[in-house]
């Protein structure tokens, strides 16, 4: 009988190991994007997942942008030139002239 308290101890030991905060969960689904986490990882990312509707949503938002910033690369390294309204520009003179004095 001592053997089976030794397998279920393990059994249930190794899956105490397995449960993930939201914090470790987040930073798992970043790493996933980037490369293939070990299969103790997935595991645990996949359990927390499967209880916690947050992170499944974050995980959702994170893929979308993953796959969008990689879908148009050319588009985020274009440079927008930004520039003012005269009539900013001089509302930015008047403010910093005030402040000087």
């Amino acid at each position: 009988m001592k053997w089976l308290k030794n397998i279920v101890t393990a059994c249930f030991g190794g899956l105490a190991g397995l449960s993930l905060n939201c914090k470790a969960a987040v930073r798992l689904q970043s790493e996933a994007l980037e490369h293939q986490l070990s299969f103790r990882q997935r595991l645990g990312l996949r359990l927390h997942l499967l209880l916690c509707v947050w992170c499944r949503r974050y995980g959702k938002q994170i893929a979308f942008i993953h796959h969008a910033a990689h879908s148009h690369p050319d588009e985020m390294t274009k440079i927008v030139p930004q520039q003012l309204s005269s009539e900013a520009r001089e509302r930015l003179r008047q403010k910093i002239r005030a402040e000087s004095k």
